[in-house]
């Protein structure tokens, strides 16, 4: 009779380590795995003697939704907001020239009201 796996070893997320490299690792996660001890399984894989010099980051795709609209939320609404604005000022979000001015415009009634001459 084959022998069960345990719940705990079958559960895990997908996990992408991409070294500076662009080497990558793909590896199934366990929930309640310390980030030191990811960082030693990526260490051994590549066979890194000195990985205090090194650390992991954790990288997410952004999801856009298609029309503020959809939010129901107020405060959901003002980080989508806040996230948006964010992006675009760190260059994450690529908007031409024009589109930028009209942003800033939006940004500038949303925290100081319409302007009254």
């Amino acid at each position: 009779m084959p022998k069960k796996k345990k719940k705990w070893m079958s559960e895990g997320r997908k996990t992408q380590v991409i070294l500076l490299d662009d080497r990558r690792l793909d590896l199934l996660v366990q929930p309640k795995l310390y980030s030191t001890e990811l960082l030693d399984i990526v260490a051994s894989h590549f066979n890194l003697k000195e990985k205090e010099y090194f650390g992991l980051s954790f990288k997410d795709e952004t999801f856009f939704i298609e029309s503020i609209g959809y939010l129901k939320d107020n405060a959901t609404i003002e980080l989508f907001y806040l996230q948006a604005k964010q992006s675009i000022f760190k260059g994450y979000v690529e908007v031409d020239s024009e589109t930028v001015f009209e942003l800033a415009a939006h940004v500038l009634q949303a925290s100081f009201g319409d302007y009254i001459e």
